[in-house]
């Protein structure tokens, strides 16, 4: 190692070794670099714009919301007139923002333009805010390969930089390697990093710490990076966003729920619908214009409406998609008599609630009490958790697997790929199910509380119970 070496000192030495380093790197291979591993193992990896767990991805059909795509895009390859660092794009619930956000990403990403993206959702736990610098630098160190070696080696160093406070690993895991590497890094000055969501982010808290991160960062210029953030306008958000420090940062975009964007449900309607009838073998007038006007009138500007009503028309649990849209066009005389200005998630829940009145009664009971343990045991670690759901509550793996098909217009299920929680996992399109689900204002006798929760525990006392007893009269 020090052959003929001569005339010099070693004080404090730290040796790593690098001898499995040598391995091929391909397009950001971490095979034999133990501290990008570990970078990766404490990263929101379902999170990533091209993760298989959120496959297939919300995103804008061709020729939908071009207005709002242009415009970022256009700015993060700084051929715009606005030359704010940060972009947020705010509105409310339902509206679009993450499909938005999902296009923008991929037209980023063909570009080369894409550092970083991270799309947070609360019912799938991807909303962990201390991964959230850690999935950034991962990704920033795959697509840089002298940031991924400097990165590697300081995360063997110190591991503990992956459980440091959010300032600390801003620091240590993007401000510093950025300033270490030898040479300005080719293409990361004006890569945009992508945060979807960060409402959905866990803790008030944390969601201000981040922009306020973020913000010092721009001011600092201590990373080259272009900000895209995406939120409701939540009263704790906007408030900090206001701020003297924050404000002239933004380049802000306001989406708001506007009968403007039924053009373009119009047009992912015909195009959703289309495929679902040639799926069915079904003639290509259905569905008429009158009806997929009503759909539009029904979906009252909120895209999460929108692609719910195609799932559900779509869905193989039922009598046909024509059976479907009928019982969809039935909410109409509903929503004619909401007040949507008082309650704008009123359409949503009229449909969700529609969508829990189709299921079998034996079935409604059985997801309740699935929805339930996944909310309430989805965290554990090491457990198979649709195995660990089948023993809770005495049926097989298929069983539960069949009772979550009632409900494909609004969850799936999938591999996991986090080896700390193996099997299969119950993954949710939007939070806004949920929501409803556990909200008795809401839901009423559909939410996993109360009654659910109460004959949940007396099953399992139950069970327990019999159990015992077995073992004692051996």
């Amino acid at each position: 190692m020090f052959q003929n070496a001569q005339g010099f000192e070693l004080h404090q030495p730290t040796f790593i070794d690098n001898s499995s380093r040598t391995e091929i790197r391909v397009d950001g291979n971490i095979h034999g670099r133990p501290g990008l591993r570990e970078l990766l193992g404490s990263s929101m990896r379902d999170a990533f714009h091209n993760s298989s767990a959120r496959w297939p991805p919300p995103k804008c059909h061709y020729g939908t919301r071009q207005e709002y795509i242009t415009t970022i895009t256009q700015w993060g390859m700084g051929a715009s007139d606005h030359s704010q660092s940060v972009i947020w794009l705010h509105g409310p619930f339902g509206v679009g923002k993450t499909a938005i956000a999902q296009s923008c990403a991929e037209a980023l990403s063909s570009q080369a333009l894409l550092g970083a993206s991270l799309f947070f959702s609360r019912p799938n736990n991807r909303n962990n805010p201390n991964r959230v610098f850690t999935s950034i630098a991962y990704q920033v160190a795959i697509k840089h390969p002298t940031i991924g070696d400097t990165l590697d080696l300081e995360i063997q160093r110190n591991p503990t930089l992956l459980t440091a406070s959010l300032p600390v690993q801003f620091e240590e895991l993007l401000v510093k390697p950025l300033r270490q590497v030898t040479s300005k890094p080719e293409g990361a000055e004006g890569w945009v990093v992508v945060i979807d969501g960060l409402d959905e982010c866990q803790g008030a808290e944390a969601q201000l710490e981040i922009i306020h991160i973020i913000a010092k960062s721009v001011r600092d210029r201590s990373t080259p990076f272009r900000w895209f953030i995406t939120s409701r306008p939540e009263p704790h958000i906007v408030g900090t966003m206001n701020t003297s420090a924050i404000s002239p940062l933004l380049f802000r975009i306001d989406l708001p729920l506007s009968p403007k964007d039924d053009h373009d449900i119009l047009i992912f309607f015909v195009e959703e619908l289309k495929m679902v009838g040639e799926r069915h073998g079904l003639p290509s007038s259905w569905p008429s214009e009158a009806e997929v006007a009503a759909l539009v009138e029904l979906a009252a500007g909120l895209w999460i409406y929108a692609a719910t009503v195609a799932r559900f028309i779509g869905t193989t649990h039922s009598l046909g998609p024509m059976d479907q849209l009928h019982l969809v066009l039935s909410l109409k005389n509903k929503a004619q008599r909401r007040d949507v200005s008082t309650n704008p998630l009123a359409q949503m829940d009229f449909f969700y609630d529609l969508i829990m009145q189709q299921l079998p009664s034996n079935i409604a009971s059985t997801i309740r009490k699935i929805l339930l343990l996944n909310k309430l045991y989805r965290n554990a670690a090491d457990v198979d958790f649709l195995l660990e759901l089948a023993n809770i509550l005495g049926l097989s793996e298929q069983q539960i697997k069949t009772a979550c098909g009632f409900l494909g217009s609004v969850l799936y299920l999938r591999e996991s790929n986090d080896e700390m929680q193996p099997g299969t996992i119950i993954s949710f399109y939007h939070a806004s199910f949920m929501e409803f689900m556990e909200s008795p204002e809401r839901s009423a006798g559909f939410c996993i509380y109360g009654d659910c929760l109460e004959e949940l525990q007396k099953e399992v006392i139950g069970r327990i119970n019999k159990v015992h007893s077995r073992s004692i009269g051996m």
